[in-house]
């Protein structure tokens, strides 16, 4: 046997008086098919999307109930043919875990899981530290501009050369000490 629950809307013309006569019809009907009705919620009056046959508002009763997969497909049918009943929908219910996990503590969780089953997959490098070197490069290089009168700077940048091999080296440092 499976859990299984239905949620049914009976439609408001009809009072919370006429609520037990029929979630009593639909008790009986999932225990004449072999069923077990564990727990029914009557989840109260509620106002519909868009109306469903002319009916604006409605009764929502959710049942909780086991029966044989095989019924299921009958039980459906056989609540069709009740007229008190607007709609209803048949789900597999899914227990509930014990015991929660915040998400905020499951992400690292989930992640190293995810880390440990790629084996041997490259990881992205972290790309902060070069950023912050490259940012302090700079600064470094704007404060010794400012030591410098005007008249060597022009000079120094028309005279200054780059040396590739030199950039190329710390290019390889910099990738090596990430």
């Amino acid at each position: 046997m499976h859990m299984y629950e239905l949620l049914s809307i009976v439609p408001s013309p009809l009072t919370e008086k006429d609520l037990p006569e029929i979630s009593k019809k639909v008790k009986d009907l999932i225990e004449n098919l072999g069923g077990k009705l564990i727990n029914e919620e009557n989840l109260g009056n509620k106002k519909f999307a868009y109306p469903i046959k002319q009916v604006y508002r409605g009764f929502y009763i959710l049942f909780g109930f086991e029966i044989e997969p095989k019924k299921v497909k009958e039980l459906d049918q056989k609540l069709k043919l009740i007229p008190e009943i607007l709609r209803h929908l048949i789900t597999l219910a899914i227990p509930k875990p014990e015991k929660r996990i915040p998400r905020r503590r499951q992400a690292p969780q989930i992640l190293k899981e995810a880390d440990e089953s790629v084996v041997g997959a490259p990881t992205q490098p972290h790309l902060a530290p070069l950023d912050r070197e490259m940012r302090r490069e700079k600064k470094q290089s704007e404060d010794a501009d400012e030591k410098i009168p005007d008249e060597k700077k022009e000079d120094e940048k028309k005279t200054k050369k780059i040396d590739l091999k030199k950039l190329g080296e710390k290019i390889d440092d910099l990738f090596n000490n990430i």
